[in-house]
């Protein structure tokens, strides 16, 4: 076995010892005993850091993902002993993979190690942390009364964890999105296995907070985990939709505001789903951008709306000014041979790159934009034009028109003096007005059902406009009525 010994010239060892005892009555000593030691110190040194390794993560000094289930399904197993309920925050760093990107790893290291120090100033004396994840920490809490301190425990925790954050030189802005979860929502008897289900309940909430906007505390609930399984279901499904052909492509038109004729569509994308029915983008464009085929479907959108406007072209049934708008995603813009494609497909078919809009929202054009600002200054020098959608709905939509640019703004329908609109209203899209055309800008009201809206859209100067007073999304084949009406 092994010994520890204290020697007062080298201090605490540790020796691997064997003894051999030999019993021999003809001997005048009745026998003998021989130990061997061999100093094994540093290697029952290593084989401690090889343990702790295993338990702990290198970079924050906190428990991984195992040792954080193995005490998660201690602290279940204490429920009966104790009050209250078990309950796990998941927090994820959100942006971290641009900090990675943009800054180096070395920084994301930095940025983590500092996280798990703050963390460790937020939660209770009680509590216990752990990384289990890239971006992602864990706190394990005992002895939880409800859902109302749970909570309060998770915004006190985001909070703490966001603001503005010195590492080395550099200031980062950070925030976090908190998922949480309490052991009231679980059915598993066995302690180690609703262990592993309280975490993935915590996991659904975090990336529910995450997709609500990220940089805020969301619970668990049985309709959060209702909305996963169908998320999951439909990313399966869509993989196979464009293959087997259920995703097809309506157009709107959009109108001059002054001689009410048509001067383009917006392609807008449908998916038949061969059970759940018509499904509109807005379901399941997020779910795309997230599994990664948003590029194939997006690709596939755009060369059949160019395909589309060469036969409404070869058919005179568009005029000069005619434009087919196609709505194009983050993970596109920042995709490096995204504007060589689209040349292609306008080489292919034949269509003048002002023929071409491609409409970006706010949000797309918002954060590390590196890549996304170089696409969309490419795409205008070849001369494709670029408009901001949902103008209106974000805080920091004009830092965008001048920090990147676009030529055509469109304003959210919102905005766009729906019915009720009040004066003041009016005044304020007739300054956007001003500010869009002192830009070189035309702008696209949305969402336009009355003709009190048009009148007044026309006298505050707006260009073009869309909505179901002038035509609902039709299939293909119908486009050629609004043109030729």
């Amino acid at each position: 076995g092994e010994i520890d010994v204290v020697v007062p010239v080298l201090g605490a060892r540790v020796y691997a010892t064997t003894v051999i005892v030999r019993h021999a009555p003809e001997s005048p000593t009745g026998g003998h005993v021989a130990a061997i030691a061999r100093d094994v110190t540093d290697h029952h040194h290593e084989r401690q850091q090889l343990v702790r390794r295993m338990g702990y993560d290198d970079v924050t000094g906190l428990m991984t993902r195992a040792s954080a289930l193995a005490e998660t399904a201690a602290a279940i197993d204490e429920l009966g002993a104790t009050s209250g309920h078990v309950g796990i925050l998941m927090i994820d760093i959100d942006m971290l993979r641009d900090v990675n990107d943009a800054l180096g790893h070395e920084v994301g290291d930095r940025l983590l190690a500092a996280t798990a120090r703050r963390l460790a100033t937020a939660v209770r004396p009680t509590d216990v942390i752990a990384r289990v994840g890239g971006d992602e920490f864990m706190v394990l809490c005992r002895e939880l009364p409800d859902a109302t301190v749970a909570m309060d425990l998770a915004d006190r925790v985001r909070r703490a964890l966001t603001g503005r954050l010195q590492i080395r030189e550099l200031e980062l802005d950070v925030s976090v999105s908190v998922g949480v979860a309490m052991t009231a929502g679980i059915d598993e008897p066995a302690s180690d296995r609703a262990a592993i289900e309280l975490l993935g309940h915590a996991d659904t909430a975090v990336h529910a907070a995450k997709r609500a906007g990220r940089a805020r505390a969301i619970m668990y609930t049985d309709e959060l985990r209702s909305r996963a399984r169908t998320r999951t279901e439909l990313a399966a499904a869509l993989s196979r939709a464009l293959r087997s052909e259920q995703l097809t492509i309506e157009y709107q038109p959009i109108y001059s505001a002054v001689s009410e004729q048509v001067e383009g569509v917006e392609a807008l994308l449908r998916w038949d789903h061969p059970s759940r029915g018509r499904i509109d983008a807005g379901e399941f464009i997020g779910i795309a951008e997230d599994t990664g085929v948003i590029g194939v479907i997006g690709d596939w959108v755009l060369a059949q709306a160019c395909a589309d406007a060469r036969s409404w072209i070869d058919r005179d049934l568009t005029g000069q000014r005619f434009a087919v708008h196609v709505n194009v995603s983050r993970l596109q813009l920042a995709d490096p041979g995204f504007v060589n494609r689209v040349v292609e497909h306008l080489r292919e078919h034949r269509l003048r790159p002002r023929q071409l809009v491609l409409e970006a929202r706010e949000t797309t054009l918002l954060g590390d934009t590196t890549e996304v600002t170089r696409s969309v200054r490419a795409l205008r020098r070849v001369g494709v034009r670029v408009a901001l959608d949902n103008f209106g709905t974000g805080a920091n939509a004009l830092s965008i028109l001048t920090d990147i640019g676009a030529d055509l703004l469109k304003l959210d329908g919102g905005l766009a003096l729906p019915s009720g609109a009040s004066d003041a209203d009016t005044r304020v899209v007739r300054a956007l007005v001003l500010l869009a055309h002192a830009l070189n800008m035309e702008v696209v009201a949305e969402r336009v059902s009355s003709v009190e809206q048009l009148r007044r859209l026309r006298a505050a100067g707006c260009d073009l406009v869309q909505g179901h007073l002038f035509g609902t999304p039709c299939a293909v084949d119908q486009v050629p009525l609004f043109l030729t009406s």
